[in-house]
């Protein structure tokens, strides 16, 4: 299983994926949700991911929110 880490913060968003021997594959910076998305799709197409452990860390409420993320559709981040 892949993980998808996304940091939410007034700065933007960073996104690092992981394949499933916890390697960095993908690594970038995104300033909206949209972009960030449209990108996370295509990333899942792009590399064979069917599920992953999506992980949200929200820097400004110090929160983490997790699930599990199966198939291209269900890769969304708000």
């Amino acid at each position: 299983m892949y993980v998808t880490l996304v940091e939410k913060s007034a700065g933007g968003l960073k996104l690092s994926v992981y394949s499933e021997s916890l390697a960095l594959i993908e690594s970038d910076s995104f300033n909206d949700f949209h972009t960030l998305n449209f990108h996370l799709q295509a990333l899942a197409r792009r590399h064979g991911i069917e599920k992953s452990l999506l992980v949200i860390h929200d820097k400004d409420r110090n929160a983490v929110d997790l699930s599990l993320a199966h198939d291209e559709n269900l890769f969304f981040v708000s």
